[in-house]
């Protein structure tokens, strides 16, 4: 038994009233618990482990060799209070744990990441300025821990953004998976921005969607297991 921190992905439901939950925790990494009664009449304060993001103080059972655990005690660190109420701040919400729970499958602890994660997901329920951004900035800075951070070494004489390579180039490639002048800009600007720039990211949809897009894209590259995402059409279809 130990007690962790945890920031709540995703859950399967399992049977008739269970739910297997999906949790990445700051002293276990990734981790899966069986949730008994999730859906019952009996749920109560269990709907708490069913809502991406929330984040949660923990007692839990580590059982090595077990790939499912299950929670002692749990509540709150810290209660939503935009996230849930908001049509948007969801959609990149479902979006941000579904890209979480595909690459971080099989991540062990690492509280740098854990911390960055928290921290993300306090300023993304405070619906600050240029909020509609925070996606594109968080997958671009989530790339970092995961090992494929692109290289911002953009000037005047490299001005294409390669997608493969992660870096910038000198002329256009010969593959089609890099982005164009005005584009590889936009991200270099993306890149030199801490999270109180949200507002300079993108204020023109299209060029949101595009930037979006060229993440997205950067990702199926460097981490190939990550499939379709389905979460991406809702949120495009609603402000992206």
């Amino acid at each position: 038994m130990l007690k962790t921190r945890g920031v709540v992905l995703t859950h399967t439901r399992y049977g008739e009233s269970s739910a297997i939950v999906h949790v990445y925790t700051s002293e276990l990494g990734m981790q899966s618990y069986m949730v008994n009664g999730a859906f019952g009449k009996s749920r109560k304060d269990k709907i708490i482990l069913m809502q991406p993001l929330n984040l949660l103080e923990m007692e839990v059972y580590d059982r090595k060799g077990k790939e499912i655990q299950h929670i002692s005690e749990f509540k709150l660190r810290r209660a939503l209070v935009n996230i849930p109420f908001s049509q948007k701040l969801r959609a990149q919400a479902f979006l941000l744990t579904e890209v979480l729970v595909r690459v971080l499958r099989s991540e062990g602890p690492n509280l740098s990441l854990f911390d960055f994660i928290e921290e993300a997901v306090v300023l993304l329920d405070s619906n600050c300025k240029g909020a509609e951004n925070f996606h594109i900035w968080f997958l671009l800075r989530l790339a970092s821990f995961l090992g494929f951070q692109p290289r911002n070494n953009y000037n005047d004489e490299y001005q294409w953004f390669d997608l493969n390579e992660g870096c910038y180039v000198s002329r256009e490639p010969a593959h089609i998976y890099y982005l164009d002048n005005d584009l590889s800009f936009e991200m270099h600007r993306i890149l030199n921005l801490d999270s109180d720039g949200l507002a300079d990211i993108a204020a023109r949809l299209d060029t949101r969607r595009k930037l979006l897009d060229a993440v997205i894209r950067f990702y199926e590259l460097h981490q190939p297991g990550l499939g379709k995402l389905r979460s991406l059409s809702v949120l495009k279809e609603l402000f992206v």
